[in-house]
């Protein structure tokens, strides 16, 4: 009896982690799914950072877009997301915790329509583009490109024939970019190193030219993002308190500032140190404590 007793005491406990369903896209520089660089894109270094620093975690891949993603959150399924903007709307489906910054946060007009910018100013008004009929463009419904944006997208109406929403892009953002260079639309809007990458990985044929949207912002934060349930109420509280402890830390400001400029990371490292900081201080969550 006593050496059993004795067994007991000292016995590790054996306790099962808990999953956390992660979603993942096909969207580089910031989700890289394949080839030489798979699971380095920001979000991914992010997630690797955070996940080292939530024990009792474990991180596994969805594959889901940001529409996709609301869909499970409307439905109560557990899921997280590593580079959500907030809106009102998301904000009555997930928790929110400030997780990354994203500079510039700066939109470009993005065709393989050379007659189309042959005319346009390094800057377009993405207001005035859309009411010009000659051109087709594609949005994704549900996915948010800041207030000023979603706006002009949420007025596109049926009578809007040269506009398109799409709902689900299961294949990831990348697809868009790939459907975009075969013509079968004129226009559709991206992160600036979004569409980087993806010439980039065609060098040197570059077939996707772009023009600064003027209605962008000029940073924003990314939120890790969880269902609006008891489950992600707690990721999302223990995921703040990891991320105010990893804050001032280099492998977590070397992952948010992964994939940058080098000229773009110095013209903002003011701002950049300033989250930084702001992140440190204290909590930045939506979740109730």
């Amino acid at each position: 009896m006593l050496l059993t007793l004795g067994w007991a005491q000292t016995s590790p406990v054996v306790t099962e982690k808990i999953t956390v369903p992660w979603a993942v896209t096909d969207w580089e520089p910031y989700y890289i799914l394949e080839g030489a660089n798979a699971k380095s894109g920001r979000v991914d270094r992010l997630r690797r950072v955070l996940e080292d620093h939530l024990k009792g975690y474990q991180f596994t891949d969805m594959y889901a877009d940001m529409p996709k993603t609301m869909e499970l959150w409307k439905l109560g399924k557990n899921i997280c997301s590593g580079s959500a903007l907030m809106t009102a709307e998301r904000e009555k489906l997930a928790y929110f915790s400030a997780l990354s910054f994203q500079v510039p946060h700066e939109y470009v007009l993005v065709t393989a329509n050379t007659k189309m910018v042959e005319d346009l100013p390094a800057e377009i008004s993405l207001k005035d583009i859309m009411k010009n009929k000659k051109w087709t463009g594609l949005f994704v419904k549900d996915r948010s490109y800041g207030s000023e944006i979603d706006a002009l997208v949420k007025s596109v109406s049926p009578r809007d024939k040269h506009l398109m929403l799409k709902k689900n892009v299961t294949e990831g953002y990348t697809s868009l970019l790939k459907m975009l260079e075969k013509k079968r639309f004129d226009y559709m809007i991206e992160y600036e190193a979004v569409v980087r990458a993806y010439n980039e990985k065609i060098f040197p044929a570059k077939p996707l030219a772009t023009r600064i949207v003027k209605e962008s912002y000029p940073s924003a934060v990314f939120y890790l993002a969880c269902t609006k349930n008891p489950w992600g109420r707690d990721v999302v509280r223990r995921a703040d308190q990891a991320l105010q402890k990893m804050a001032l830390t280099s492998e977590y400001q070397r992952a948010v500032e992964s994939w940058l400029a080098p000229d773009l990371q110095k013209k903002s490292r003011k701002i950049l140190d300033e989250f930084y900081q702001k992140r440190a201080q204290g909590p930045w969550m939506t979740a109730p404590w």
